[in-house]
């Protein structure tokens, strides 16, 4: 945050990040963190004993995986620990080939090294880049959350050169990564690392033989908190950054607050504000309020840590909490496709501290499972399978009870706060945008999407949200993927409904009016207005009209438009990556999945084919088809498109 930044804010927020910044440059120029460093390591190597204090995140029952499990639970964990043991690392939708020396600077796609210097020092918002290098490789690859399956391993074959990797790769990350010297030192990184870090020393403290290697991950974890504590992501309007913080802080507090005095400070902290916090970043309907459904489930995975967390430690959580809570869990539910995976609505960039449970990306399953059991409601959870993490967290060795099976033919959910409404039944599904930009207007994490939806049909995705390929490595593909035109809504006269701000914040001028949901005895009805481009010389009303069929899920979309001049109108619509697309004249027929559909429209429009990139997960970039359906208006003007399925001879 630049100091231009930090006096825009409230005087509480000004005077917070001007004591931090202040006693930053004097650590810097005193040297404290190579002395701390220091400090450190004679504690861990002088003390009598190996702390081995647990943090409470997993049951006080686990002991491993040897007792009741199913065999299949046995092969995943030795499948995935000997493909790590073999080198090869998940990274995003990438397998990166991790082989010594171990390069923990690098965005290995393009060979850009950063070379370690102190971390305030660096800069990621360059424009015009001759490579698209990202700084989120290194960062989550330095997450090392790839340890964890080996640790799994040595728990359960007590295999020492499992044991031995995974000391040599944190000896090597310490050894390279000094405390604030190297570019994986950023304030959000650290907490990640610190959870994934703290789930892999629970796991080796039920192991033989480990003193060494928890010593080792010791030091390394209270030097995250050292950081972390002169570096909290606090401002005025606070997202998933800052709910990192506080996990990071409760638990590492909860370890080391009876072996590193300072610790104590920590935990205090982080008690003093969660439960705070996290009724600052929900709505009463459970939706969080950076508008972005991945981030979404990011942050109800770090405070079902907290809140599991502080309620083994003896804190009560507040009833009205809870209920937000499971709202929040509810929505997860809700927006869950019939294929498992979560819609990309928003910014993505794939990150999850629950991520070794071997599943898609996208998919939200696991936390359900294990929101299920912290709430003790079988409802919640939505696969038959056990997952790990369950194991872990839960000490569970049986299958749990899945409810899926009891989806009725046609389900409706209405988030009115968070603004989605969702339809869907086992094979098709709906969801539409109905909400603010995000973060209380300021856009963020959100996109230029009010009134977009998302259509899948017969199990297939069909429409769907070009989702989020990079951040830093390319800032206007991102803000391009951010944009109205890369959404499934109507533009006028190729503007964004709301203007986009720098490179993350939306202007809060295109907000949602007269939103209503009339349910007939066949068709769904969802309708609402915007203001957005009444901004412009010829202010522009916009209605938008969704009719689903609630058996077969045709389509009928339409849009009403109201002004005073001519305006080119451009609707658009973006097809998923396996659909094939065949523009005959003033129809369209798209197939997938063995399936066809006929997209019609108004006969005052005509229709262009373009193609578009999307991308599914973080760094995955394909491209495919989109129409544009254009159209010149003045006065009051009434426009539709309708998709249905295919009958030949149409």
């Amino acid at each position: 945050m630049t100091i231009k930044t930090i006096l825009s804010k409230p005087l509480p927020v000004i005077w917070f990040r001007a004591v931090q910044l202040f006693r930053l440059k004097g650590y810097h120029r005193t040297g404290f963190w190579p002395k701390i460093e220091m400090k450190v390591s004679r504690m861990i190597s002088t003390s009598n004993s190996v702390w081995s204090q647990k943090s409470l995140f997993f049951s006080p029952s686990f002991k491993g995986y040897s007792n009741g499990l199913p065999d299949v639970i046995h092969d995943q964990i030795r499948t995935t620990s000997k493909s790590v043991l073999s080198g090869e690392v998940s990274v995003f939708d990438y397998t990166y080939l991790l082989q010594k020396p171990y390069n923990w600077h690098m965005d290995w796609r393009v060979g850009h090294t950063w070379e370690n210097k102190y971390f305030k020092e660096y800069g990621f918002y360059e424009k015009e880049k001759k490579e698209e290098y990202d700084v989120k490789f290194p960062w989550e690859l330095s997450r090392l959350s790839f340890l964890i399956p080996v640790a799994r391993h040595y728990l359960l074959d007590g295999d020492k050169e499992h044991l031995d990797y995974i000391h040599e790769v944190l000896n090597d990350w310490k050894t390279n990564n000094p405390i604030a010297h190297s570019v994986n030192w950023y304030p959000m990184e650290v907490s990640i690392r610190s959870i994934n870090l703290v789930q892999l020393r629970e796991i080796v403290l039920q192991s033989p033989n480990t003193g060494k290697t928890v010593n080792l991950i010791n030091e390394i974890l209270i030097l995250h908190g050292v950081f972390l504590w002169r570096n909290i992501e606090y401002t005025d309007v606070r997202g998933n950054h800052y709910s990192a913080n506080l996990t990071a802080l409760l638990l590492l507090g909860n370890v080391f607050g009876e072996f590193f005095k300072e610790a104590k400070k920590w935990l205090k902290y982080a008690l003093s504000k969660i439960e705070k916090e996290f009724h600052l970043q929900f709505y009463q309907d459970g939706v969080n309020f950076e508008k972005s459904i991945p981030y979404h489930r990011l942050v109800v995975e770090l405070f079902l840590i907290s809140f599991l967390t502080m309620e083994r430690m003896g804190v009560a959580i507040k009833p009205k909490t809870v209920e937000i809570f499971r709202n929040a869990c509810l929505f997860t539910k809700a927006y869950t496709k019939p294929d498992s995976l979560a819609p990309i609505i928003g910014d993505n960039d794939s990150a999850s501290v629950l991520e070794n449970d071997g599943q898609p990306l996208n998919d939200h399953s696991n936390l359900l499972q294990l929101a299920s059991w912290f709430l003790k409601d079988d409802t919640l959870n939505i696969v038959d399978n056990l997952y790990l993490s369950a194991v872990e967290v839960f000490n569970l060795n049986e299958r749990p009870t899945s409810r899926q099976a009891e989806i009725q033919d046609q389900q409706l959910f209405q988030f009115p706060d968070g603004g989605f409404i969702i339809a869907k039944n086992k094979e098709d599904y709906f969801i539409t945008d109905v909400g603010e930009v995000g973060m209380k207007g300021r856009g963020g994490h959100g996109h230029n999407d009010l009134y977009s939806f998302e259509l899948m049909l017969s199990g297939k995705d069909f429409i769907v949200d070009p989702g989020c390929y990079t951040y830093t490595g390319n800032l206007e593909l991102k803000n391009e993927m951010k944009s109205s035109s890369y959404h499934n809504i109507l533009t006028i006269d190729e503007e964004e409904i709301a203007p986009l701000i720098g490179n993350w914040g939306i202007a809060d001028v295109a907000k949602p009016l007269n939103v209503e949901i009339v349910q007939e005895e066949d068709i769904i009805r969802v309708s609402g207005k915007h203001h957005g481009f009444m901004r412009l010389n010829d202010p522009v009303e916009h209605k938008r009209v969704f009719s689903l069929d609630k058996k077969s899920f045709q389509l009928l979309c339409t849009d009403a438009v109201k002004c005073r001049l001519q305006h080119k109108v451009q609707r658009h619509i973006h097809f998923a990556e396996n659909v094939a697309v065949e523009v005959t004249g003033d129809q369209v027929v798209a197939k997938v999945g063995g399936m066809s559909y006929l997209i019609t429209f108004d006969k005052l429009s005509s229709i262009k084919e373009k193609e578009f990139q999307l991308s599914y997960n973080y760094g995955h970039r394909g491209r495919s088809k989109k129409i544009v359906l254009e159209s010149k208006i003045k006065g009051n003007s009434e426009l539709f498109f309708a998709v249905k399925k295919y009958i030949g001879n149409e």
